[in-house]
């Protein structure tokens, strides 16, 4: 039974195509030579329609010399077309597809596994993710027929997809001992190897190939403990560093803190936003608090973690990736003595506060937290001297950014039929959060962040007004006149979250921003990395204006796509821009400047042009998942060596640091010329 292309449906500007959901079945039959297929389409409640069809490969078998990749090129060049042809002819938006693979008789196909061939690069899933933005679950099937089988694959896709917003968004999946289970444990299958090692050069490859050579016959195990599974920066990075170290095979896991909302309100408000000086002057840390946090802290370790088997005990080496969970270190050292720790603080410090007032806010959060992460054998920070504060020995610190990952959602490159989809979901969020329909036939200005006290909102919204008033003075048509997009996710430990936002919109209400409020859109987007990709994207210009920062992740994507950079002087921030080059660097507050450069980037293209050119061109792989792996994988491998050395000699002063970047200290012992 054919699948049908003919419609009748209309699409409208406003009109969000279907979601729509395939499962597909595969079967090579040996005694004609044909693969048969069977493609099921399903809606998320029920399934729709479905075809059962074969592809003749027999002029490919009987040619002598044929390679395995010649049925591969055929099989997707078939099916490619026939979800081609069904999306644009049904006005739909296929999300998902349940891959699955059973090979009559012998199980394989031309003598190799159907799901190595169909699955491994140049593989059909890769393919599915990276071309057509098709998000690919490899289903275990049982049933009689092929078409059966097709619709079994899709029905327990759908069920791993996050149901409250259209999109391929899959659920997050933490399991037992709440470890973060990447892809669902391998059941979403979106990059090859091969893939990965194209983003870099071959000798950065080959030193990373070495290090998990010697990680693999040490057998390491390495484990990473943050507050949250999704949402920031920490938890990007996270998902792309463990599915590269899936696919190297390597012991390397990554848990994640029960939430609790009352423990993140003091994580956040106070630990975030106190040691970073923003929020209000009077909040201090309470004892109430203190034991409140070492209570969290404790409850984790005896319910999660610290058993016989769990990775407190079982862990060569343990990173903590935030504050909020650093109150574990003294349950490590006393339940696993012998283990590594590495403190990686992702957030701004303000040394110089906690210096210049010794019993002040900041001295007073960072002493308490210090008595935690002192206990640690390294302390990575963003590579900003401000960040490290006075009483860190220097030879225990590192310097390691922030990355992001090229292949993931947020930065492949996406079709303009998905561009243009998710402007459309876009506009229907923001409809319902602000009541702002941006029009993407003129050109927009965009900040991405979270909504918190540190990323300057107001000082955005005051920027582009004064933007938008020298546009005028030059006479601009209101018709072309550049739109604001304000958007950012939220996370489950970011109580700011909703308070800001109400405070943005809230803030746009004001008389003074009349003339722009229409063009200001302020929303919370989900945790759908396309959305953020597309915005991006699209983009004239991105904003930065944080006020206390650390490496904006954002900022790296955006100079990746060729996208100018306009950003306040703050954190880790001037380590990607190259100021006139790549975008433009203002001092903190001064939203005058902001507004000027805005300006010159709206109205002199030659100079757009060329910085768009050079943001695109002098971005390294410093900043991308391969490397960002290699640095922590030689800090794994670093840390794993020692503590067998301690073990032996009982010499536990060896150190690794000194304030360099752990760039520089593998390269020099592998030889390599950064």
């Amino acid at each position: 039974m054919p699948l049908v292309y003919t419609t009748n449906k209309r699409s409208f500007e406003a009109g969000l195509p279907q979601a729509i959901y395939l499962g597909l079945e595969i079967d090579y039959n040996g005694e004609t030579d044909e693969v048969e297929y069977s493609i099921c389409t399903n809606d998320g409640n029920y399934s729709m329609d479905f075809e059962v069809s074969s592809i003749d490969v027999s002029d490919i078998t009987k040619r002598e010399g044929h390679k395995d990749v010649e049925y591969i090129e055929r099989i997707t060049t078939v099916i490619f077309e026939k979800i081609r042809n069904y999306a644009l002819t049904q006005n739909c938006k296929i999300h998902a597809i349940g891959l699955g693979a059973r090979i009559n008789s012998t199980g394989l196909l031309n003598g190799r596994k159907a799901k190595a061939l169909l699955f491994e690069a140049p593989g059909l899933a890769s393919r599915l993710w990276l071309e057509y933005d098709i998000l690919p679950f490899i289903i275990g099937t049982r049933g009689k027929g092929i078409d059966e089988r097709a619709n079994s694959a899709i029905r327990k896709a759908v069920i791993w997809l996050s149901p409250q917003f259209p999109g391929s968004i899959p659920r997050v999946s933490v399991g037992f001992r709440h470890e973060v289970e990447v892809d669902l444990n391998g059941k979403i299958k979106l990059v090859d190897l091969s893939h990965y090692e194209n983003t870099v050069c071959p000798k950065t490859w080959s030193i990373l190939s070495k290090i998990v050579g010697q990680l693999k016959s040490k057998r390491v195990k390495a484990s990473f403990f943050n507050a949250t599974p999704q949402g920031g920066g920490v938890a990007l990075m996270r998902h792309a560093l463990i599915r590269l170290c899936r696919l190297l095979k390597l012991d390397i896991h990554w848990f994640v803190a029960k939430p609790k909302p009352e423990i993140f309100d003091i994580t956040k408000r106070k630990f975030h936003n106190i040691l970073q000086g923003v929020g209000p002057s009077d909040t201090r840390l309470t004892q109430d608090d203190k034991n409140a946090f070492l209570t969290w802290s404790e409850n984790n370790v005896e319910r999660f973690w610290g058993d016989e088997d769990g990775p407190i005990k079982t862990s060569d080496v343990v990173i903590i990736d935030d504050p909020q969970v650093c109150g574990i270190i003294p349950h490590i050292k006393r339940l696993n003595p012998t283990c590594k720790i590495i403190y990686r603080s992702h957030i701004e410090i303000c040394a110089d506060l906690i210096r210049n007032d010794p019993n002040g806010p900041q001295a007073e959060v960072w002493d308490f937290l210090w008595g935690f992460i002192s206990q640690a054998d390294l302390f990575v920070s963003h590579p900003i001297a401000n960040f490290v504060p006075d009483n860190i020995p220097r030879e225990k610190v590192v310097l390691l950014p922030a990355s992001t990952d090229p292949l993931d959602g947020l930065n492949k490159e996406l079709s303009q039929t998905d561009l243009n989809y998710y402007k459309m979901v876009y506009n229907r969020l923001s409809i319902d959060q602000c009541g702002v329909v941006i029009d993407f036939n003129r050109p927009y200005v965009i900040q991405i962040a979270r909504f918190d006290p540190s990323k300057g909102i107001p000082l955005v919204i005051e920027s582009f007004k004064i933007f938008r008033d020298k546009l005028k003075k030059e006479g601009w048509p209101s018709e072309k006149l550049p739109s604001l997009i304000i958007c950012g996710a939220s996370s489950i430990d970011d109580p700011d979250g909703i308070p800001i936002h109400e405070q943005t919109c809230e803030l746009l209400s004001h008389s003074e921003y009349a003339g722009i409020a229409d063009d200001v859109s302020v929303v919370r987007l989900p945790a759908c990395d396309q959305i953020f990709n597309t915005m991006l994207s699209c983009a004239r210009v991105v904003l930065q204006l944080s006020t206390r920062e650390g490496f904006e992740v954002k900022v790296t994507e955006a100079l990746a796509k060729g996208i100018p950079v306009v950003a306040f002087k703050a954190g880790g921030i001037p380590l990607q821009i190259n100021h006139e080059k790549t975008g433009f660097l203002a001092n903190i507050g001064d939203t005058a400047q902001v507004a000027n450069y805005l300006f010159a980037l709206f109205t002199n293209d030659e100079l757009y042009n060329n910085m768009s050119f050079s943001a695109r061109s002098n971005l390294n792989e410093e900043y991308f998942t391969v490397f960002q792996t290699l640095n922590w994988l030689y800090l794994i491998d670093t840390f794993a060596s020692i503590k067998k050395k301690s073990l032996k000699n009982n010499n536990d002063d060896v150190l690794v640091g000194n304030y360099k970047w752990v760039k520089e200290l593998w390269a020099n012992q592998h030889g390599s010329h950064l």
